[in-house]
């Protein structure tokens, strides 16, 4: 979806609603006062977005602007009509065809400061090539996603104009047409943040993207592949496992095959959600390994106990509290913990 309309007319508009003011014997708003104190990038080709950083942009309706490059001691004025207000600070510009090795500074007009409107002292400089507008991708979440959701990739420059939209987004395999990525609606494509949709393609159940690889973004500038790789299930895709916390267990037994003791968190302050009412596991040594003899789960304290089989002889005992995740989607794991060996 594009966020950027052609804003043909605003010098008629802005020129009208001035006369009006003048006619009716008022003035503009002085809260109209633009100002503009940064444009990024700072140089690139045709169509390359600068966003630039101000005060003021929201004063008068987009129709009612004009945003113009110019140069020179007698200026050379070129309009750049694709433009898109994003806040009051915030102006998105697509750069209209200038001459390249030129330095050109942005002016905005509005009803308040016609004709002579309000110039930047930065500069932006035309180039041929990418300049400072080349798209950079440096992460994207999740790492690994199925058909249907949402990938949102973070980086600079990742809008193109001149209709102000976000660049395509590819997936491995890349000469699959079936593997361009669709934006998320409503339109949240920003110059550092793109949300798209993992693409299904046309094959129905079978999973598209089908190969692990890099993303790749392109925009009318230049294109970019992340340098970590997106993932594709199966086997690869694996549940977020949340944050970790580490825990401790006791154990002893008796002769008699009566074993307790108690799970504990190890943390300060403590974690008991991964000690109470959680799995344990008893264990006898053999001599293939360790063999779970008996199972039960903690009490809201975090202790435990369970009654076992001890065949005649001295055997070697062990409680295991097995790694458990917490939560739908998960938001906690709790670490494996195990005893000390003892002898019953």
């Amino acid at each position: 979806m594009s966020l950027g309309k052609r804003n043909i007319g605003r010098r008629v508009g802005g020129v009208g609603v001035a006369v009006a003011l003048m006619v009716l014997g008022l003035q503009a708003p002085a809260s109209a006062a633009v100002t503009i104190t940064a444009l990024s990038p700072a140089s690139g080709p045709t169509d390359c977005v600068v966003v630039a950083t101000g005060t003021g942009f929201k004063d008068f309706p987009s129709a009612q602007n004009t945003v113009d490059f110019v140069t020179g001691a007698v200026p050379t004025v070129v309009n750049a009509p694709d433009f898109f207000v994003i806040s009051d600070t915030i102006l998105w510009v697509s750069a209209p065809a200038l001459v390249p090795g030129t330095s050109y500074k942005l002016r905005v007009t509005n009803p308040a400061n016609t004709p002579a409107g309000v110039t930047s002292t930065v500069t932006f400089l035309s180039t041929t090539g990418a300049g400072g507008c080349a798209p950079t991708i440096t992460s994207f979440a999740p790492a690994c996603a199925l058909v249907g959701d949402t990938v949102v990739i973070t980086g600079t420059n990742l809008i193109t104009g001149p209709d102000l939209v976000g660049g395509e987004v590819r997936f491995s395999p890349y000469d699959n047409p079936d593997n361009i990525a669709t934006h998320t609606l409503p339109d949240v494509d920003d110059v550092t943040s793109l949300s798209v949709i993992v693409p299904s393609g046309n094959s129905g159940a079978v999973f598209h993207p089908t190969t692990d690889g890099p993303i790749s973004v392109e925009t009318g500038v230049g294109s970019v592949f992340s340098t970590a790789n997106f993932l594709v299930p199966p086997p690869d895709c694996v549940p977020v496992t949340g944050n970790e916390h580490a825990r401790s267990i006791t154990f002893k037994i008796k002769k008699s095959g009566a074993a307790s003791g108690a799970v504990s968190s190890t943390e300060d302050p403590a974690f008991t959600d991964c000690a109470a009412a959680v799995p344990v596991k008893i264990q006898r040594k053999t001599s293939s390994g360790w063999k779970t003899v008996g199972k039960t789960t903690t009490t809201d304290t975090g202790s435990y106990s369970k009654k076992v089989k001890n065949k005649s002889g001295k055997q070697k005992f062990r409680a295991l509290a097995p790694k458990v995740s917490l939560g739908d989607p998960v938001t906690d794991v709790c670490l494996k913990a195990k005893s000390a060996t003892r002898t019953a």
